[in-house]
């Protein structure tokens, strides 16, 4: 199997739990206890041990295979939404990488809760939420940038293999939606965690 179609699997995979894991925190428009709630729902299909190892694996083949793909191909000459999927993939890579590790530490080794108030607490007290805000911000952006620039460019692939006429004006359109909903879904989110809607 090529490393792109590898990369792309793995992706498809983890964008199924980011649907989850974003919905979950868009629960945390109604409070705390909801997000809670609703996470201890959700967790009965992420933390089910062979879902759990699969995500894992499909974290560890993204990050090698992204990152080999964007030092391999390059920035030089390279369409815009090439060099967006490139970046947003680098930062979610370190991104990734950390998160992970803080919550695997955080459940086995520290021993507390990964739940709302674990995210929540580094982006409300000060001065830790000066690195943590951005930080999460981020990484939800990137993620919808990333999703945005591979679903424009699996369009084009295929419009090309097909023969078909030129639809990338429409296929701009869809990208761009996906980067509106990115950056809607992102205020919210960050709304709720900063305390915004509610004391924390």
């Amino acid at each position: 199997m090529k490393l792109k179609q590898l990369h792309r699997i793995s992706g498809v995979a983890i964008a199924a739990f980011l649907v989850l894991h974003l919905s979950n925190h868009l629960f945390a428009l109604g409070g705390p206890a909801l997000h809670i709630t609703v996470m201890k729902y959700f967790r009965m299909v992420y933390r089910f041990p062979p879902v759990e190892v699969l995500l894992l694996l499909c974290v560890t083949i993204q990050i090698i295979s992204g990152l080999r793909l964007v030092f391999t191909k390059g920035f030089r000459r390279q369409p815009l939404y090439v060099i967006a999927q490139a970046v947003s993939g680098v930062y979610l890579s370190l991104f990734l990488i950390n998160h992970v590790t803080a919550v695997l530490l955080a459940r086995y080794d520290w021993h507390i809760e990964t739940d709302f108030y674990f995210a929540s607490g580094v982006a409300v007290h000060y001065p830790e939420k000066l690195f943590f805000i951005p930080y999460y911000t981020l990484s939800v952006l990137c993620a919808f940038t990333h999703i945005a620039c591979a679903h424009y460019a699996r369009r084009v692939e295929l419009a090309r293999v097909a023969s078909g006429p030129d639809a990338s004006a429409g296929f701009r359109r869809e990208a761009l939606l996906i980067l509106g909903a990115g950056a809607i879904v992102t205020a919210l989110i960050m709304a709720s965690f900063t305390g915004l809607f509610y004391p924390l």
